[in-house]
């Protein structure tokens, strides 16, 4: 008796609810069914269905063997698809979700380049900053701003971040340059408010590599990261905020760098997914694509930032 095909067997007769639907479903005979749930149930020495002419129900043993068996199962199909993956191109459907910011910025106007190089993959990506479970919703990869704690996935850090004061050239010409953190409390700042907590960020610096927070005064709060960056870029204020969100502004200097001495390290971004999918060649080839995209965009960073 070949286990694993007689626990398929007999999952698919708990899935479809009886012998002949299941025969029907796998291609085989309703006799060969129950040949091998007769089988199975003799190798174990329980009982795992209950039968009668007119039902059929599960037994304890039957409950406990239906779950484990589809997670065995599950995980044979992944393995196999792991290792056909692994020995061909990639190809197939790619699922992958991430913050709207790093979509936009980054991933997606370089997309057409993956795509090219890699033509028999399709890429299904859908932008948010909720949690998710990657398993449930079947997220391949997940790009991420900070660390989940969750053991069962992968984590590659993708791109190191730092918190980033910056104002306007006009703004700076105007109110001066800040040169200690305490000199905001004298100058318009732009403070990001918290979407749920509805409650302002601190600040965040360092001093001999002792991180602190402090909350200057602030001319304007938002919830919107892009609304309160434009407002900087036109000379409303000093704003901070990662440096992942800043570099186009950064780059073209429409916003420059303040108090570059006092910058703290922030959330890396990471690019997630799971143990048992990490030698799969389609996801091997996003993560490496996307930590060539953001190394690149480190790179452009001016060397203040």
């Amino acid at each position: 008796m070949d286990r694993l095909d007689a626990l398929k067997v007999f999952c698919a007769v708990v899935d479809t609810g009886g012998f002949s639907r299941a025969a029907a479903k796998l291609g085989i005979s309703t006799s060969s069914v129950t040949h091998q749930i007769g089988q199975l149930e003799t190798h174990f020495g329980v009982k795992l269905l209950n039968r009668t002419t007119r039902s059929m129900s599960l037994t304890d043993e039957g409950r406990r063997c239906v779950e484990q068996a589809r997670r065995l199962l599950d995980e044979m199909d992944d393995l196999e698809s792991s290792l056909s993956d692994s020995l061909h191109e990639p190809r197939g459907s790619l699922r992958v979700d991430m913050p709207g910011i790093l979509a936009q910025r980054y991933v997606a106007p370089a997309l057409p380049r993956f795509l090219a190089a890699y033509p028999e993959l399709s890429v299904r990506l859908t932008a948010s900053d909720r949690l998710i479970d990657m398993v449930d919703e079947g997220v391949d990869v997940m790009l991420r701003i900070g660390e989940l704690p969750d053991s069962s996935l992968v984590g590659r850090s993708i791109f190191k971040n730092h918190y980033v004061c910056c104002a306007s050239p006009d703004f700076l010409a105007r109110h001066g340059k800040p040169e200690h953190p305490d000199d905001l409390e004298l100058l318009p700042c732009l403070t990001f408010l918290y979407p749920k907590a509805r409650q302002l960020r601190p600040w965040s610096f360092q001093q001999d590599g002792q991180p602190f927070t402090t909350m200057p005064r602030g001319a304007v709060a938002m919830d919107h990261v892009d609304s309160l960056i434009e407002m900087a870029v036109q000379g409303g204020g000093i704003v901070q905020h990662l440096s992942v969100s800043l570099i186009a502004q950064l780059r073209s200097g429409a916003l420059v760098p303040v108090l570059e001495q006092w910058q703290a390290a922030g959330p890396d971004v990471s690019a997630l997914y799971p143990q048992r999918q990490q030698r799969a060649a389609r996801i091997k080839v996003f993560v490496d694509f996307v930590e060539d995209v953001f190394k690149s965009a480190a790179a452009s960073l001016p060397p203040s930032a």
